[in-house]
């Protein structure tokens, strides 16, 4: 076997200088500051959620007074529902009016009796008959035209009548 052996010139001979450190900002300060706010931050969070846990622990546990609460609405909806299944509408609705909870809607049928100013123009030999004419083509068809074209005035208008139907 041969040994090599392998020489270099100028490796490992005179003085290694290194480059200077770089030189480190101490950031700990600024750190400690944004942990601080942070911590702050969760500490005012944790107490929100408290504080809700709180209202929904109430909402869940509380005594319901008023039967307008809207924790009630879907009861109030399916006893309304059932009530008018089962022919209970005249209980539900006392129940419902002394609890404080919505009343039932039902279907009226409404008469209103109304005075109104209508003039139009017509061509006659005298007062009368013209009055005449105009009475006797006087009709729901002509009110309706006379209410789109903005020639008919409402002086007076009352609930006549009002029955369930």
């Amino acid at each position: 076997m041969t040994d090599t052996i392998t020489t270099s010139a100028g490796l490992g001979e005179g003085t290694m200088t290194l480059p200077p450190a770089p030189v480190v900002a101490d950031r700990r300060i600024a750190f400690s500051g944004e942990l601080d706010r942070v911590h702050a931050e969760l500490a005012d969070a944790q107490r929100k959620i408290a504080e809700q846990e709180n209202t929904i622990r109430g909402l869940r546990n509380d005594q319901i007074t008023d039967g307008s609460d809207h924790r009630l609405v879907t009861f109030w909806e399916r006893a309304e529902r059932v009530a008018n299944a089962a022919n209970f509408c005249e209980e539900y609705d006392r129940i419902a009016e002394g609890l404080n909870g919505p009343r039932r809607e039902r279907e009226y049928e409404v008469t209103i009796r109304a005075t109104i100013e209508w003039t139009t123009t017509r061509t006659s030999r005298d007062e009368e008959d013209a009055g005449t004419d105009v009475l006797d083509d006087f009709d729901s068809d002509t009110i309706a035209e006379a209410a789109r074209d903005g020639s008919i005035d409402i002086i007076d208008s009352e609930v006549y009548d009002t029955t369930e139907i």
